[in-house]
């Protein structure tokens, strides 16, 4: 009797765990297609396939404001009408009707829209509640003619209650201060990494997509005034013209409580064990600066003064042997006969050297181009040939972007910068235009897509020289489990956020992007300053030539290396004002005056202050304070 009591029990127990559960998640569904979904977390209601409501039950915060008219961003598919045109958008409205509407499970349902304006096309959309995660999860599938793209949107977000944090264009935000209309990103060049964060007061919610195959997607901004609109787009692959339907990727929205943090980290630790990223080696944690330098002997010994040789790595350009018509004849790298004399030299002050290299591009006068034309990278929609500088007939050393899914372009890459790591210690290579991934109407070779190719030849190149640190120009979710440093563009970001640098950093170290002198341009350093400082970039200058090493003049210049060579935080040296201060504020009080050039003169001969790094305080030194006089 005891034990059918406690079977009764039980059972009444879990009665109760399936009905709270039951409660805890609820999705409905209308005839005309109205969805409404509700777990502990939130409360979602879409329209159209469009999410127009949304309300986090953790904060009490509600993002979207009542509708009073058509949403600013809808959802739809897009279609090319005709060979070599863009996609057209054509977005569910009430020209469309919904000719089905169904429950799959209790936690799925399932709306098809249909329209036969121009064309024939349907759009099924299906919303799910994951059980396990609480994600709303939402799919779509499309058919017609032509098809390019399919998306959903989120519309009627209230403008100046949240902020759009997007891990595109190396960080920022969008919101109500943005200055521009419509914003747009396409992943993952521009859009590095599948995620976006809605940041409220004290939460917000996250749109993400966990698809590893690299498909080729767009996220877009869309501003109406007290509200806006964010879009998640999926894209077939090129060519279009046979192309009858598509289904999306699946994408994740979820609320939160708390900072950005909470959802990026999340993204962050799922990226860390799909990826599996390669952890950097400790000399690459431990960099202090990276130095844009030419090969040129004579500015080693003067630099290795004004620097730690063991935290500094070199970024050599022109490093190889040009032609008689000054070009280098990409892919070949034949280096110049001073190269190894350099890296001997380098090293024995314990400089890092990572030698420039390019992973797409080929000269289309090279020997090797007739053999790879017909992989030669195009434009999805208008099919022409993409490259450097290709159209331009009044530059002779144009080059042609070929698609990596090429074996007998990997091949002749990796084996030329093989030959290299196997002659000389260099420590890296950097890999210029390393992030290209497009959408290549050329289709698949041998069996791969273009991203596939790119991360083939990213892996392919490691395996051929162990040990060797790659670096890219930029960095995305494609790059940066193979790549361990990376640039990190500048756009003009009037609002730069630190998002992608959250994610890509504990394994991808960013440095600057051909920064210009602060001394020769200030104003265009200032772009770069700004984002940098937020984007924690490693601090990172040019020195063209071994004069700027000896120019007293070039106050900023010297100011920026003592900083790095004081063990100054990253965002003290970007902040060249501080380096400023560093140098020519002698006695600490904050301000550079005749006291600091009265100390100065008094101190001719000796070891300190030294404020240029030559090891004796001279007339030199006098000048920098005298410049940095306030």
């Amino acid at each position: 009797m005891k034990n059918i009591c406690t079977k009764c029990v039980y059972i009444l127990i879990l009665q109760f765990v399936f009905v709270a559960a039951g409660l805890a998640n609820t999705l409905t569904l209308s005839e005309d297609g109205e969805v409404f979904a509700e777990t502990d977390r939130y409360v979602a209601r879409f329209e159209r396939g469009v999410l127009v409501h949304f309300h986090n039950k953790l904060t009490n915060e509600t993002y979207t404001l009542p509708p009073q008219a058509d949403s600013n961003e809808q959802s739809g598919i897009s279609i090319q009408y005709n060979e070599g045109e863009y996609g057209r958008y054509i977005f569910i409205d009430d020209h469309w009707e919904v000719v089905e509407s169904k429950r799959l499970t209790p936690l799925s349902v399932e709306v098809a829209y249909y329209s036969d304006y121009r064309v024939d096309k349907t759009v099924w959309i299906r919303i799910s509640i994951d059980a396990d995660t609480g994600d709303l999860v939402i799919q779509q599938h499309g058919t017609s003619e032509r098809v390019v793209s399919i998306l959903w949107g989120c519309g009627h977000l209230d403008s100046h209650q949240i902020d759009v944090i997007v891990p595109g264009n190396c960080g920022e935000i969008v919101n109500a201060a943005t200055d521009t209309y419509t914003r747009g990103y396409e992943y993952p060049e521009r859009w590095e990494a599948q995620l976006a964060i809605l940041q409220g007061g004290d939460g917000g919610f996250f749109v993400r997509s966990t698809d590893t195959t690299f498909r080729f997607k767009k996220l877009r901004y869309v501003s109406s005034g007290e509200h806006f609109g964010i879009s998640f787009q999926t894209d077939n692959p090129a060519p279009f013209g046979e192309k009858k339907e598509i289904t999306s990727v699946a994408w994740r929205l979820n609320a939160y409580r708390g900072d950005w943090q909470v959802p990026a980290e999340i993204y962050r630790d799922w990226m860390e064990t799909t990826f599996q990223p390669t952890q950097p080696p400790a000399w690459v944690k431990e960099l202090e600066v990276v130095i844009y330098l030419n090969l040129d002997l004579e500015v080693l010994p003067m630099l290795a003064e004004h620097v730690n040789p063991s935290t500094t790595l070199i970024y050599l350009l022109g490093w190889q042997k040009p032609t008689p018509d000054g070009s280098t004849r990409i892919p070949d790298y034949i280096p110049a006969p001073e190269f190894g004399a350099f890296l001997e030299v380098a090293h024995s002050y314990g400089f890092r050297v990572m030698p420039y290299a390019n992973f797409v591009s080929c000269e289309p006068n090279h020997p090797l181009y007739p053999e790879v034309e017909q992989f030669h990278l195009r434009h999805p929609f208008r099919g022409h040939k993409l490259g450097y500088r290709l159209d331009d007939p009044s530059y002779p050393h144009s080059t042609a972007y070929i698609n990596p899914a090429s074996s007998t372009w990997r091949k002749y890459v990796v084996g030329q910068l093989k030959e290299v790591y196997e002659t000389y210690p260099i420590d890296g290579f950097h890999l210029d235009i390393n992030t290209l991934f497009r959408n290549d109407p050329n289709g698949l070779v041998e069996g791969l897509t273009f991203p596939e190719g790119n991360i083939l030849m990213h892996k392919e190149l490691r395996e051929a020289m162990p040990g060797i640190v790659l670096g890219g120009e930029n960095v995305h979710e494609g790059t940066f489990f193979n790549t361990n440093l990376a640039q990190r563009w500048s756009h003009d970001n009037k609002q730069p956020h630190p998002i992608s640098s959250f994610l890509f950093s504990p394994w991808t170290i960013p440095y600057g992007f051909h920064v210009p002198n602060p001394d020769g341009e200030p104003e265009l350093y200032q772009k770069f300053q700004e984002a940098y400082v937020v984007w924690d970039v490693l601090p990172t200058i040019r020195i063209r030539a071994p004069w700027m090493l000896r120019d007293p003049l070039l106050v900023k210049t010297h100011g920026f290396l003592k900083s790095v060579r004081m063990g100054q935080t990253w965002e003290q040296t970007w902040n060249i004002d501080v380096g400023m201060d560093i140098v020519g504020d002698v006695n600490g009080d904050g301000i550079v005056n005749i006291q600091d050039l009265v100390i100065v003169a008094n101190a001719f001969g000796k070891a300190e202050p030294d404020l240029n790094g030559d090891g004796v305080v001279n007339i030199q030194d006098l000048v920098i304070v005298a410049n940095a006089f306030e």
